[in-house]
């Protein structure tokens, strides 16, 4: 009960955090037209190609690619606690530091849904793209899962941000190259060595997309539930990760000092 009292504290904080940083014009008109015009950009470029089918690859990847990459400030948002010198209060408390992160970062979650979802609806519209109705409603669902796939990785990466905040940029930009690299937006996994392909089994976005990719194509109920199954199992592995990350280094700083005021 108190490790979900302290969730939804740090929620709240996040909340408001994330409303200091974005208001509802600003996330509108900057945010949202930028990822949409990285969407839009991909797709016209398959266009240009006269490739229907590399335009509607590309067109879903991309709708799914910006939102996990808004979820992916989760890496950033844990390192600013930091600096902002919260750790040092949270470290000496003795419990676990997982519910205040969590609660404090989750926010990025619902942030990164709306964000795939919005590009998704946008670009459906100017693109034309089919819904396969009434299957398309399980899109949202689809989306939710993926999205919380990459927040549990990013928990992880940002439980190691925390030792080195310095990074926090560069490793969020790793990941989301690297997701768009490899992880089916930008090219089908199986275009990439055997070694590749083993990787990317393991990271979110891979199974998630697949399973988005699926329900756009009508294929077969049990299918999409496949590569659903293989995301949450994804999700669930980095979170448990993430909570060991996490409290190794509570530890660490307990016994060391290091999580100080920087």
């Amino acid at each position: 009960m108190t490790a979900l009292r302290t969730f939804r504290f740090g929620f709240f904080v996040g909340v408001r955090d994330f409303t200091s940083f974005w208001g509802w014009k600003s996330w509108f008109g900057g945010w949202m037209v930028q990822m949409i015009a990285q969407a839009v950009f991909f797709s016209l470029l398959a266009r240009l190609f006269e490739s229907p089918d590399q335009e509607r690859f590309l067109l879903i990847g991309y709708a799914v690619a910006v939102g996990a990459a808004n979820v992916a400030w989760t890496i950033q948002s844990t390192a600013w606690d930091r600096w902002m010198g919260t750790y040092p209060l949270l470290v000496i408390a003795p419990s676990s530091l997982a519910p205040a992160v969590m609660g404090r970062t989750s926010i990025w979650l619902p942030a990164g849904v709306a964000t795939t979802l919005l590009t998704l609806s946008f670009m459906a519209i100017v693109f034309d793209l089919a819904l396969p109705w009434p299957a398309a409603i399980a899109v949202v669902p689809l989306v939710v899962l993926t999205s919380l796939s990459t927040y549990c990785f990013s928990l992880f990466l940002g439980a190691l941000v925390i030792r080195i905040p310095g990074a926090r940029n560069f490793i969020h930009s790793v990941i989301t190259i690297g997701a768009r690299a490899f992880c089916g937006v930008s090219v089908p996994v199986s275009f990439w060595p055997e070694g590749v392909q083993i990787v990317v089994q393991v990271l979110p976005i891979t199974h998630g997309l697949q399973a988005i990719r699926l329900l756009f194509d009508e294929a077969p109920a049990t299918q999409v539930l496949i590569s659903a199954s293989l995301e949450l199992a994804v999700a669930l592995g980095w979170i448990t990760l993430a909570l060991i990350a996490m409290d190794r280094m509570a530890n660490a700083g307990r016994a060391d000092g290091s999580i100080e005021f920087v």
